[in-house]
């Protein structure tokens, strides 16, 4: 009975499961989809009869059951592709998951590399066990009596040993004087000889043929230069081992003063009233490391590099490089034999092992910090060798030169790197830090090549355009993208030597590589943003040459009204310019934030009613905007122009998108918006007339006068310096009008723009002057005097014969 009883309880859970999971869907249906009689759903928050009726009859039939759950499943695949995730959420979420990650990973790290959980109970045990309290005490008062009866007796003899080691080290002082001065001579001499050599084959060269004596000569000199290097570093290595005597004399007495620390020890053993074994391995820990490690390990460094005596130095190093070395080696030194004589006095104290060991991970961190400052300090050092060698040797200087730039990298990696795997006990680290080295590598020399090919392509393309017949104005617009080319060279060289560095250290970048994932993204966003920035920048190069070319194009030709349209399209330009960078700037922006999933739908519509408010807060602008653009598109306005405007004449300096500045005869600059302008007189249009007007007596014979003007209008039509600016003959228009004591006579020249106010003024200084020989009269002032003021003029009149005076007041 249990048998066929087993299926059907299966079938029941999987039955059950089913149920379930269909009743969450269509919860999270009903929640989505509101049905019309929202009014009264509060009331209402279950399935009915019929449709519990039919969600039975749908669950008991196998083929509707499966067809439902494909069509669940199916509607939650398109929610998830129909559902718009922005590159910026995206890029904010693998941020978070990584750094997640990263915290985990780096607390699971610490967690092997330092535990000191130990220490609390060990620190409580020492606070309650007098046997463990009393036992520290014995060990530390040893080990203090031993370092002070050390140290005396260290100093003290050297104190004693000072004048014989002042002897040695003056003794080394002048031996290596006179190596020096012996080495000197000698090479000296070399270079005597070199000389002597050097001028014999090029007297010999001069016999024979001139070509073969040039190249007999100049592989002579070769030769002696190059045995002349080896000679010299020869000589240093002989100077340096000539001093071993002394040094290893210095060295014998700093050993004299070394052998206190175990001769200590022992004595101490020996009086010892209560010797433990504790208490013996923490004074011979201390021995071995501080006395006798230290101690050789200080003076190994002292006689190879000797920083205060160089005469000692058994090595050929300058005095700053030496210095450098020997202070930080003995820094390095005394760190470790200290820290692990520390930690060997500390285990005798039963701290626990856990706590020994993760203080043994930060001595040894503290160790590998120095030699990181070391390295990264020592890279001018390590240039100015690098260089030494490069000037050395022609066909290392490449080579050199990367070792320079990129050495303290590696150093710094394999520092940390190995600090790493020793205290993580990583198994194979050491395997694996070689590994990722040579990938690094193999990495680094891939991005290289790339690099290469893409700047050289980039060199070639700029060498090539020069073969392109294009003019001058052309390839300065093109060179002048050259920075920012390289810039985003730069960028993506970068972008690839992450990925490359990745993939070589085994990153998981395929999970970015994924679909729906963070990496297809970001490549199509800035591919595309990258296309949309070289669009317009070709668009927008590309309309200025063409408006440039056709100005010099229209510019080239003669006539009055292509230099018109020169200047009309001089003055329209700068607005298209505008208005076109608007447009790109719109465009651009839009794609850029579209592409980093920012909706840009909001942001139009936002804009388009920023913009109907702007339109009626700023009607003035707007209308200002209009009324220039026909303005300039009219030509009625170009700079350079004399106008009057509003009653305000002067020369037109700047026109903008909604005023036009003018200077005034009195050098005032006046501006006007273009909605203001009511009456625009514009003098340079086509041609302009100087307009002749003479105003004489009235009792003057118009005849005379009209014959003076037209003979006046025949001299100048001729003469140099007017006939250019002089279109047409004179042309008197007649006597234009007559008053009580005047006549006027008018006519007009016809001149070029620039020429009328030269024509004018001209002709009205030769009118006068012909006018005074021909005694025309110019019309006197007429005073009609009537009533009591012609009776006073006659009181006061003058007597008979004599001009009447005015009245005095």
């Amino acid at each position: 009975m249990l048998k066929p009883l087993q299926p059907f309880a299966m079938r029941q859970k999987g039955f059950r499961a089913i149920i379930s999971t269909l009743l969450l869907a269509c919860f999270a249906a009903f929640a989505f989809v509101r049905p019309a009689c929202a009014a009264d759903a509060s009331s209402n928050t279950g399935l009915s009869d019929a449709q519990a009726r039919q969600l039975i009859s749908v669950l008991s039939n196998d083929s509707q059951r499966q067809q439902f759950l494909t069509t669940l499943q199916n509607l939650v695949k398109a929610q998830q592709n129909t559902k718009h995730t922005s590159l910026l959420t995206m890029a904010r979420d693998n941020l978070t998951e990584f750094g997640e990650r990263a915290l985990q990973q780096l607390h699971v790290l610490h967690q092997n590399i330092i535990d000191f959980g130990a220490i609390g109970p060990w620190l409580g045990a020492v606070l309650h066990d007098a046997a463990l309290q009393k036992t520290i005490a014995h060990i530390a008062l040893r080990v203090l009596i031993m370092l002070a009866v050390s140290f005396v007796l260290l100093y003290s003899v050297r104190l004693v040993l000072r004048p014989l080691r002042r002897r040695i080290n003056r003794m080394a002082k002048e031996h290596n004087k006179k190596v020096f001065q012996n080495a000197a001579r000698k090479l000296r001499k070399a270079n005597a000889d070199a000389e002597g050599l050097a001028q014999h084959a090029t007297d010999e060269a001069t016999s024979a043929k001139t070509t073969s004596s040039h190249d007999d000569a100049e592989s002579v000199q070769a030769t002696l230069e190059e045995s002349l290097r080896h000679q010299g570093a020869l000589t240093q290595l002989m100077l340096c081992l000539r001093r071993a005597p002394y040094a290893l004399a210095w060295a014998g007495l700093e050993l004299l003063a070394i052998v206190m620390f175990p001769l200590v020890t022992l004595l101490m053993g020996v009086l010892d009233p209560a010797p433990t074994p504790q208490s013996d391995h923490a004074l011979w820990s201390i021995t071995w490391l501080v006395g006798i490690g230290l101690g050789l390990w200080v003076i190994l460094l002292r006689i190879f590099l000797a920083p205060e005596a160089p005469w000692l130095r058994l090595s050929i190093l300058h005095d700053r490089t030496a210095n450098f070395i020997f202070r930080y080696l003995r820094h390095i030194g005394y760190i470790i034999a200290w820290g692990f004589a520390a930690l060997d006095v500390i285990a005798t104290m039963s701290v626990p092992s856990p706590v020994l060991h993760g203080l043994q991970k930060l001595l040894m961190l503290v160790v590998h910090f120095l030699l990181a400052v070391m390295i990264i300090r020592s890279r001018g050092i390590v240039r100015r060798a690098c260089q030494l060698v490069g000037a050395n040797n022609r066909h290392l200087q490449s080579l050199m030169s990367v070792i320079a730039k990129g050495w303290w990298i590696v150093a710094l990696f394999f520092d940390g790197a190995l600090w790493l795997v020793w205290a993580a006990d990583i198994a194979g680290g050491y395997q694996i830090i070689l590994q990722l080295f040579v990938r690094t590598i193999v990495a680094l020399v891939i991005v290289r090549v790339v690099s290469i090919l893409i700047y050289g392509g980039l060199e070639r393309f700029m060498r090539a355009l020069n073969d392109w017949n294009l003019n001058g104005e052309t390839l300065a617009r093109i060179r002048r993208y050259y920075p920012a080319a390289t810039a985003i060279i730069r960028i993506i060289m970068a972008v690839i030597t992450i990925l490359a560095l990745a993939i070589a250290w085994g990153a998981p970048v395929y999970l970015l590589m994924g679909q729906n994932t963070l990496g297809p993204r970001i490549f199509q966003a800035a591919l595309t943003i990258l296309v949309a920035l070289i669009v317009g920048v070709v668009a927008w190069e590309v309309a200025n040459v063409t408006i440039e070319h056709h100005i010099r194009r229209l510019d080239a030709q003669e006539g009055r009204d292509t230099k018109i349209r020169v200047a009309r399209l001089q003055t329209l330009t700068p607005m298209f310019r505008i208005l076109f960078l608007l447009i790109l700037a719109v465009i651009i922006g839009l794609t850029v934030l579209s592409q980093l999933g920012i909706d840009t739908g909001p942001l139009i519509a936002s804009a388009s009613i920023f913009g109907v408010a702007l339109g009626f807060g700023s009607q003035k602008l707007v209308q200002d905007f209009i009324s220039g653009i026909f303005l300039l598109l009219e030509n009625a306005l170009t700079v350079g122009d004399a106008v009057t405007l509003n009653g305000t004449y002067g020369v037109i300096e700047r026109l903008s998108l909604r005023s036009v500045h003018v200077r005034a005869n009195d050098g005032s600059i006046n501006i006007f918006s273009f909605s203001s302008l009511s009456q625009v007189t514009n003098y340079n249009r086509d041609f302009s007339r100087a307009m002749i007007l003479a105003t004489v007596d009235i009792e003057s014979d118009t005849d005379q006068v009209a014959a003076i003007l037209v003979e006046i209008g025949k001299e100048m039509r001729h003469e140099a310096p007017y006939k250019d600016l002089i279109l047409a003959d004179f042309d008197l228009w007649g006597v234009s009008a007559i008053g009580t004591s005047s006549v006027s006579v008018k006519g007009v020249y016809p001149t070029t723009n620039a020429g009328r106010w030269t024509v004018e003024w001209e002709f009205n200084r030769r009118m006068k002057k012909r006018f005074e020989e021909h005694g025309i009269q110019y019309p006197r002032e007429v005073v009609d005097i009537q009533g009591a003021a012609l009776e006073r003029f006659i009181t006061n009149a003058a007597p008979s014969g004599e001009t009447p005076q005015p009245p005095q007041h």
